[in-house]
């Protein structure tokens, strides 16, 4: 007994004696291996040898945003063919010449990712999120999806229903906006995002090729990398069989006054007004128009809050009845819009139209309206970049569209640089100029464009 009992001492001795320079070795082994945060490098833009423009930040996250951007959207559709590019938002994902839909979705979402893709007039953007282990994968199912485009004929008709759905849930507001940018653009930019009623179903495989084989080319093509090394990006670019050239040229959009109206019923009257505004190419005019946005308001920025703006102002003391007003100024590479979105009860809608038009025609701005506006700006620019998947679209818009990208600690100085003069000469114009409408919903009270 006395021998056992020292035994089981020695041993539970032995243990403790270990455990304790184990704890003390594995302390020295972590100090010695301290993890150092590698710093962020800046945006690296670099053309191709077959014409594409690989664009990456490394910010050493762990997801890796990666898409293909192409400048190619509704802008570029005919008479002939209107509603295709809607058309090809939805084939997405679909059958390649290499993979089936079903073996990019299972091979996608076992990556944790999934395909997504959104599209303006002037834009189609393909993206994935993953995690960097998986970022390769994930790039090269993505380049396939773009280049290789199958169109198979019975998976096109199996995705008539999506369209219809689509275009059945499309928001009156949305409606609106589509009206505004017919009235305004009527070709060009004028195009619908959404494909016409009468146009469903007559997309088929010829057209749907013979239209990425015009637009999708390697210089109208982007690939852009968030938390991606620019030379893991560079070699996945080669994957990218896409026809050379810079591709068509853009017929350029002139703005034109004018209404569409769209009469549904119901208790709401949804109106876009709007004059026109300056291309995002034309930078500190661009600013301006987007300074006096703000100074004008752009809604409410906290839930359930009311605006302060101009328009909201004008609006309230013209009507006491449901209202809502805020600034829109979209915009795109050689043109845009400035102006109201409103919706209001039908029976009031006239009142605060009437109102918000006077008020854009008469819009002041004062030094304190301008230094908040810029305040607004760079934040809302900024928080649009803390984003990865904005942040890559705007990166592969700014590529395609302008040539180059203004890098986010440059824009505080670009809009410094604008002053109360320039904003002025913004509102003198919008005063000046024509207005164009899209009204949708109880249009009983609303008036015509031309009595405003």
């Amino acid at each position: 007994l006395i021998h056992f009992y020292k035994r089981v001492c020695c041993n539970m001795a032995s243990r403790f004696v270990t455990s304790q320079g184990l704890r003390s070795f594995s302390a020295q082994a972590v100090a010695k291996t301290e993890h150092v945060v590698p710093k962020p490098e800046p945006l690296k833009v670099a053309a191709q040898k077959n014409g594409v423009t690989v664009a990456t930040v490394e910010n050493h996250g762990p997801i890796a945003s990666i898409g293909v951007v192409v400048k190619a959207g509704s802008r570029n559709e005919t008479y002939e063919n209107a509603g295709i590019s809607h058309m090809l938002r939805i084939c997405a994902g679909l059958a390649t010449k290499n993979h089936s839909a079903f073996n990019i979705t299972r091979t996608l979402q076992q990556a944790g990712s999934g395909l997504v893709c959104t599209q303006g007039r002037e834009h189609t953007v393909y993206s994935v999120q993953v995690t960097r282990d998986h970022a390769d994968t994930a790039a090269e199912y993505l380049t396939d999806v773009v280049s290789n485009q199958a169109f198979k004929p019975w998976e096109l008709g199996d995705n008539l229903a999506r369209m219809k759905m689509e275009l059945g849930n499309k928001a009156p507001g949305t409606e609106a906006m589509e009206l505004l940018h017919a009235a305004a653009f009527r070709t060009g930019l004028g195009n619908s995002l959404y494909c016409p009623g009468h146009k469903v179903g007559s997309h088929n495989h010829e057209q749907m090729t013979q239209f990425v084989n015009k637009n999708f080319t390697t210089g109208r093509t982007a690939l852009v990398g968030i938390n991606m090394p620019q030379a893991s990006l560079a070699k996945f670019a080669d994957l990218l069989n896409l026809e050379p050239g810079a591709g068509p040229s853009a017929v350029a959009s002139k703005f034109n006054g004018g209404e569409e109206r769209r009469e549904s019923g119901g208790s709401l009257a949804y109106i876009a007004l709007a004059g026109a505004a300056p291309g995002a190419t034309s930078v500190k005019e661009a600013l301006a128009c987007m300074l006096l946005q703000r100074v004008l308001g752009t809604g409410a920025h906290i839930k359930r809050g009311s605006s302060q703006g101009k328009l909201a102002k004008a609006a309230a003391a013209a009507s006491a009845g449901n209202h809502a007003v805020g600034a829109i100024g979209p915009m795109y590479s050689d043109a845009g819009l400035l102006g109201a979105m409103i919706v209001a009860d039908g029976a009031s809608a006239g009142k605060v139209v009437q109102a918000v038009a006077a008020a854009l025609r008469s819009a002041s701005v004062t030094d304190a309206d301008v230094a908040a506006a810029k305040k607004n700006l760079i934040a809302d620019v900024l928080d649009v970049q803390s984003s990865p998947a904005s942040l890559l679209e705007d990166i592969g818009t700014q590529v395609l569209l302008a040539g180059d990208v203004i890098q986010a600690e440059k824009i505080p100085e670009l809009v410094n640089g604008v002053g109360l003069a320039d904003v002025q000469a913004a509102a003198k114009k919008l005063s000046a100029g024509k207005l164009a409408m899209g009204a949708t919903g109880n249009l009983s009270t609303c008036p015509y464009v031309d009595a405003l």
